[in-house]
């Protein structure tokens, strides 16, 4: 396969993939991976522009590749992975055009390459300098592991190095050099190094930092001319200043790398690919990854683009699972990781734009112990930490991710004992299914916002999803829409002697005749539907009154402004998956909350983009689930209702029976995580054990990594508070769908009393 670039023979039949990645960074590495391991079963193939499977770039700014020769570890995967997850690695393939109407790709070779879903994830190329000498020999940039190695020899024999740039890349290069020996100056057309860290007093600190370690430095300043006859032997500047030197590494910026896209109507900015928050291009089943992309970033509400190996990897990941159609966001906090010699410091966030910096330690680079809080009206957009514990940089992560507003606290962040993860992040509400059950949901909301407790999330399935729609509709205040809305529910209960047989009454009314404003009997046909034969029913009733009824009391395409984030739930009927449907994700419509309530056989099921849809609750009726995949498991106040009750006693006859089996089947599932915390813990113990046999300084690196901090470090704790409905003794079967008045008012009652109860115990 490795350096394929010959086209078909005439008469075969042409190349395709169901999965065409272009690229052979980490973003095309993650991408192949992700789609093998979340199940994509087509055929996937990567067109990599180099000799070399997929490598990590950043070893190659340190000091050990610019001493010794490139090492195998530095790839990603070994080739063997490739064949043994029937990844088609095609190397030295350099793409020459794209063409989405023929959904084809052409090689520079001429080869036609067809695709179902496509990724492009090239990367970008170092600027050039444009400079007089510019192509003498000695003059590199550093992008490829050929670039590594032609920086590596030149080095071997050279006693005077300039670096051009001082921001993240060009100081590990000169520290990295300097390490090898060389006289090493640095010249930065800026004022300051480290210009994107928009905080001068650090710039100034590293600064430091690095004259102490012998470099140079020259400001405002650029290159005018490089001299030698063969090789540079002399650099001169604009100001007039010449300096010998026998390699100079120009790290000046760099440009996408989208030349092939000329054409293709794939639309770009500034070069860059413009893609949306789930890094879709504007060209349908063409997706954007990695450097090359300016992606629209939920978390600050802006199009940015990032070029780094954690966003790299992040990007890869997120745009195989769209294009398997999972339409997730790509709402992550961006980690930037750099190591100037022997010091490692994460940046986290967006470092523009803010109004006030808190700092926590020792600022200066060799004390190894800060951190930097950028804050924006009193809300945290970047972190800089060096040094600081791996929990904490964690927590401020969804603090940044979630837009914690820190006024209360932000005087006890310089205090290092002062422990993050006692600030509240995130407020969920779990609602489950369960019919006329939901009556108790909404008295529970009424307790919650009397304790102005208001949630961040509301995570529904079913009945839980109707309600949960009001709530994200009515942001602080959703009581009353909810109280009106269940009494256009209610069904007049008729005045019998007994309890027991006015709700048989009302329950043999419901199957018989239905629900006014939820659903009608499709025995009873309307004009609309004179024809619907019971040969053809796929349901018992219409659900169709419900659909106006949700039209008029949630306001839907305000939801994805609103501050409470709406996830519901709902069954591919011909995939049997579970899919999510997501407020700051869909446009969400009546159809969207109906389909997690097309609870067969009663209900039909609901169509959405030509896909049939039945009630999540038959695979998960604890939407948890749902906001641990969307939102994270950390940092969370959560309350759940549980409309269902674990114990009850034996049932008599078949009625209770079958109640049982449904309450047994719906019940709320979601257990401790405590055998996980186990785990994790025993994994924490394990890695700090290897670590404590390393060197202190190699093990203090690796504690600093992204990918360490993520995996290891603790977030925020959750609690979880719930609220039970709990079952009463010789409770009538049809309590799932008695929506007679007494009963929906009763449900009320009874949940606002057990969340008032609970909150005020606790």
């Amino acid at each position: 396969m490795a350096g394929i670039e010959n086209p078909a023979p005439e008469g075969t039949e042409p190349l395709r993939a169901e999965y065409l990645i272009i690229g052979g960074g980490l973003a095309a590495a993650s991408a192949a991976e992700t789609l093998r391991a979340e199940g994509a079963t087509g055929s996937v193939m990567m067109l990599c522009a180099e000799n070399l499977p997929p490598y990590h770039r950043p070893s190659l700014s340190k000091a050990p590749t610019m001493r010794e020769a490139v090492a195998p570890q530095i790839l990603v995967h070994p080739e063997q992975f490739y064949r043994e997850h029937a990844i088609e690695l095609r190397l030295g393939t350099t793409v020459r055009a794209v063409d989405p109407e023929r959904r084809i790709v052409t090689t520079k070779a001429g080869e036609e390459i067809g695709y179902r879903r496509l990724l492009i994830a090239t990367g970008s190329t170092p600027r050039p300098l444009k400079a007089r000498g510019a192509e003498l020999r000695g003059v590199h940039t550093l992008r490829t592991v050929a670039d590594a190695e032609a920086i590596r020899q030149t080095a071997a024999g050279a006693k005077h190095a300039v670096v051009l740039g001082g921001s993240f890349l060009g100081l590990e290069i000169a520290m990295a050099l300097r390490e090898l020996g060389l006289e090493v100056t640095i010249i930065e057309r800026g004022p300051e190094l480290l210009y994107r860290l928009e905080a001068p007093g650090l710039s100034k600190r590293f600064q430091q930092h690095v004259e102490s370690r012998g470099l140079k430095l020259l400001f405002d300043t650029t290159t005018a001319a490089l001299h030698g006859r063969d090789a540079v032997r002399e650099l001169e500047t604009v100001t007039g200043i010449r300096m010998p030197c026998e390699l100079v590494v120009v790290s000046i910026g760099v440009t996408p790398t989208t030349e092939f896209l000329a054409g293709s109507g794939i639309a770009l900015e500034n070069g860059y690919i413009v893609a949306d928050d789930q890094l879709r291009t504007n060209v349908p089943d063409i997706f954007a990854a990695g450097d090359v992309t300016a992606f629209y970033d939920p978390v600050f509400a802006q199009r940015r683009h990032i070029e780094h190996w954690d966003n790299a990897v992040k990007q890869g990941r997120l745009a195989a699972r769209n294009m398997m159609g999972r339409r997730l966001r790509y709402d992550e906090v961006s980690y930037f990781f750099c190591e100037i010699g022997d010091v490692g410091f994460n940046v986290l966030g967006v470092t523009e734009g803010a109004d006030e910096w808190i700092g926590r330690g020792d600022p200066d680079p060799a004390e190894r112990s800060f951190a930097l809080f950028y804050l924006k009206d009193d809300v945290p957009r970047a972190l800089f930490s060096i040094g600081r514990p791996a929990d904490e940089t964690r927590i401020a992560e969804d603090m940044i991710r979630y837009r914690i507003n820190l006024q209360g606290v932000k005087d006890r962040l310089p205090d290092s004992d002062f422990d993050l993860e006692h600030l509240p992040l995130q407020t969920a509400l779990i609602l489950q299914g369960g019919g006329a059950l939901g009556a108790f949901e909404c008295g529970v909301v009424k307790a919650l916002e009397e304790q102005q407790i208001f949630p961040d999330i509301v995570a529904g399935v079913s009945i839980g999803a109707f309600n949960g729609a009001i709530i994200a509709s009515h942001p602080h205040g959703a009581t009353e829409a909810l109280e009106a809305f269940w009494e256009e529910l209610a069904v007049a209960a008729p005045p019998l002697p007994a309890a027991w047989a006015s709700q048989t009454a009302v329950a043999m009314r419901i199957l018989a005749l239905g629900v006014p404003n939820f659903f009608r009997p499709r025995w009873m046909p309307s004009f609309q539907n004179m024809l619907d034969l019971p040969v053809n029913w796929k349901s018992f009733y219409d659900t169709a009154p419900m659909r106006a009824l949700l039209m008029k009391y949630v306001d839907f395409p305000r939801l994805k402004s609103s501050p409470v984030r709406l996830l519901v739930s709902a069954i591919n009927v011909a995939t049997a998956e579970l899919e999510i449907f997501d407020s700051y994700v869909d446009d969400l419509t009546p159809d969207h909350i109906l389909a997690s309530g097309s609870l067969p056989p009663g209900f039909p099921w609901t169509v959405i983009d030509g896909k049939a849809y039945w009630d999540g609750g038959i695979i998960s009726n604890s939407p948890l689930d749902l906001v641990n995949e969307r939102c994270g498991p950390d940092g969370k106040r959560v309350f759940i209702v549980d409309l269902f009750s674990n114990e009850r006693e034996l049932p008599s006859n078949i009625m209770e029976v079958m109640a049982r089996r449904d309450e047994i089947i719906y019940s709320e599932r979601v257990r401790s995580d405590l055998r996980h915390r186990e785990t994790s813990a025993a994994y924490r113990r394990l890695t700090d054990f290897v670590l404590s046999h390393l060197e202190p300084a190699e093990a203090s690196r690796i504690r600093h990594l992204p990918s360490y901090i993520q995996l290891m470090g603790r977030g925020a704790p959750t609690s979880i508070t719930r609220f039970v409905r709990e079952a009463r003794s010789g409770e009538h079967p049809s309590r799932d769908y008695d929506f007679s008045d007494i009963a929906i008012r009763a449900e009320q009652e009874e949940g606002y009393m057990v969340a008032s109860k609970e909150l005020t115990e606790n």
